[in-house]
């Protein structure tokens, strides 16, 4: 109960009742998650609509970092159809184009890098499904989700999901669609962080999501402009002990990068005109209450009543003119997928057949060891997935 009220009171919505967080309860109950689940669950009926996509994200990731794969394939399918669907024609979108209308009015549906990662988590929840085709549909879907970056070189660019497409079409038998893609990975990679392409014997791969992604921040003298800052991360790199050697797992993508090369959005431009319309309003009021309070203290100087009344009267439109612009809303939308990794990181590898766990070694920024993790293995059929959470 004590999870679910620290949740629950991040929401922007009326604290709620004992009746509230009893149906909420029983609620969330009845969709049978784990007990961690639950607060998650909660949140979505009492945040309502339009927070509905991005609770369903942040379900999503808590499932996934707790193995629950069903509430999280459940939840993915829920985000990407918001996303399929939510467009201009939204009425709630139209409705954050008013000056009086905050951008966070409209139904949220993520920025680029959100809702490609959508995709790609999905995918990788279908390789764990054994189901290569869906995975690959998810992967190429990540590339149209980031379509939407300004330049047209930065569009389409994750490496992370061009390999990924490449392993599915590898195991698929398409092994040159599969090279075709590793290419395209490898281009939009330092030479220094190239992926690996798997060996003939490599039956597995190891994705490592690392740290917290980036988070959003308002910038501008009203908060009108979206920018980002990264998150904070114990956990900078990874490796994978192979026959009594450790193995760096290559960094395939950056979350910080992604997010903050998008560029200047359509809603940033609507926001800076909310913002000078705000400024020129509240420019405009201080105009008029200075002007009013310095005819009517000459008139009360003087001795004119008229004078001091009209001076009284300016003043007040000058407040008016004041209240105008406290109610103009330019702030950016800063609602945040804020269980997102910092870091992908891919290494194909062969599964040891004696084995039943896997050893990584947990490395910070400056390379010194920051933990150790067991991972247990089913030796299901190939290909396997390994995936490691690690903050």
């Amino acid at each position: 109960m004590l999870m679910a009220c620290c949740l629950l009171g991040c929401a922007s919505t009326p604290d709620p009742t004992r009746k509230d967080i009893a149906t909420a309860e029983k609620l969330a109950s009845d969709q049978g998650p784990a007990a961690n689940l639950k607060p998650y669950y909660q949140r979505l009926y009492f945040e309502g609509e339009s927070q509905a996509t991005l609770n369903q994200m942040r379900l999503a990731f808590a499932a996934m970092e707790q193995a629950e794969w069903k509430d999280a394939g459940r939840a993915l399918d829920e985000v990407i159809r918001d996303i399929e669907a939510l467009g201009p024609a939204d009425p709630r979108s139209r409705e954050a184009l008013s000056h009086f209308e905050s951008e966070d009015i409209k139904k949220f549906k993520g920025e680029t890098h959100e809702r490609a990662m959508a995709y790609l988590l999905r995918g990788l929840l279908y390789l764990k499904e054994k189901d290569l085709q869906n995975a690959r549909a998810c992967f190429k879907s990540v590339q149209i989700q980031d379509a939407a970056k300004n330049d047209p070189s930065l569009q389409g660019n994750w490496a992370s999901a061009d390999w990924l497409e490449g392993w599915c079409n590898w195991n698929l038998g398409e092994r040159s669609a599969a090279q075709q893609c590793w290419d395209r990975s490898n281009q939009r990679l330092s030479t220094r962080n190239r992926l690996p392409r798997p060996s003939e014997t490599d039956n597995a791969v190891c994705i490592a999501l690392l740290g917290f992604g980036p988070v959003k921040i308002p910038k501008g003298d009203h908060g009108e402009l979206l920018s980002y800052r990264e998150g904070a991360s114990r956990t900078a790199r990874v490796k994978l002990k192979i026959k009594e050697v450790f193995k760096a797992i290559p960094m395939a993508e950056d979350l910080f990068v992604q997010a903050s090369s998008r560029g200047r959005r359509l809603m940033d431009q609507v926001n800076e005109e909310k913002a000078d319309v705000r400024s020129g309003t509240e420019t405009a009021g201080d105009v008029f209450i200075t002007g009013g309070m310095g005819t009517t203290i000459g008139g009360v100087v003087a001795d004119d009543t008229d004078v001091a009344v009209i001076g009284l009267g300016v003043t007040a439109a000058g407040a008016v003119t004041k209240g105008i612009a406290s109610s103009i809303k330019p702030k950016a939308d800063t609602r945040t997928w804020d269980l997102l990794p910092a870091r992908i990181h891919i290494l194909p590898f062969t599964l040891p057949t004696d084995a039943n766990s896997l050893e990584f070694q947990l490395l910070d920024e400056q390379g010194g060891r920051s933990g150790e993790r067991k991972v247990q293995i089913s030796h299901s059929a190939p290909p396997e997935i390994i995936l490691l959470i690690e903050r």
